[in-house]
């Protein structure tokens, strides 16, 4: 079961408001629009034949890449989890 799975049956089996519930899945989104950043922007840079990335070092960067988005969401940096929230904060009580 992959993190995001395990974050989503956590938030779902939480004794939260619908306001908690609604923050912190809101936060889970800008985690994961993050990592899916971190992911192209490394992607993106230039790569030398060189020196082999090994398997290890592959999948430490991926955890890396995936703490430092956890850490840029719970800061609230980029701000995207915030609006989220307050985008859709109105329609929790219809």
């Amino acid at each position: 079961m992959n993190q995001e799975q395990q974050r989503l049956d956590r938030l779902q089996s939480a004794q939260l408001s619908d306001e908690q519930k609604l923050r912190e899945a809101a936060s889970d989104f800008e985690a994961i629009f993050a990592q899916q950043m971190l992911k192209s922007m490394r992607e993106a840079t230039l790569k030398s034949d060189l020196i082999k990335v090994s398997e290890g070092e592959r999948v430490f960067r991926e955890m890396l890449d995936q703490h430092r988005s956890e850490q840029l969401a719970d800061s609230g940096s980029l701000g995207l989890g915030e609006m989220i929230y307050k985008q859709l904060q109105p329609h929790l009580r219809e």
